[in-house]
């Protein structure tokens, strides 16, 4: 006799579940009731003689194993998004100020570094000006301030200077 399947015992549960609904209520349905309950309980233990424990730890081994990878993948995902977000951020923070400023500015990249502390901080800034003005000293020392960037790694050039 073959061990029994989970869509055979469900199979028969339905059975036994028409077939006692059928019955009349007193000391017979009560007897197939309690056949019908240990039938269904040595079905379930069949199950278990032909279950692998040891496919089963391997199974579940994999498992966790793609489950820490996928884990680690979205922490990465996530470190280079948030980079993304604050260079991005930085550079609009140094947009603002320079409207403010009246400095006409045609683009500005700010890269980032990853800190002891574990966040993204701004590290240098490459600042294209549409013309030299008066804010670019205070914008200077803006971006130094507010940002921790210090002139020293800030790159400031004029367009359509090479």
């Amino acid at each position: 006799m073959s061990a029994p399947t989970l869509r055979g015992i469900c199979a028969a549960s339905v059975f036994f579940g028409l077939a006692l609904t059928l019955l009349p209520e007193g000391r017979d349905r009560r007897v197939a009731s309690l056949c019908v309950t240990a039938a269904l309980v040595l079905m379930l233990l069949g199950l278990f003689q032909t279950f692998s424990w040891e496919s089963y730890a391997v199974s579940l081994a994999e498992m966790r194993s793609a489950s820490d990878e996928i884990a680690e993948n979205a922490e990465e995902g996530d470190k280079a998004l948030s980079r993304l977000v604050i260079e991005r951020e930085c550079g609009e923070y140094i947009m603002d100020k320079a409207a403010e400023l009246t400095l006409a500015v045609r683009s500005v990249k700010v890269n980032v570094r990853w800190s002891r502390e574990g966040v993204w901080v701004p590290e240098r800034a490459v600042i294209v000006l549409e013309r030299d003005g008066e804010g670019r000293r205070r914008l200077a020392s803006l971006i130094a301030a507010q940002l921790g960037i210090p002139e020293e790694r800030q790159e400031w050039s004029v367009e359509g200077d090479s």
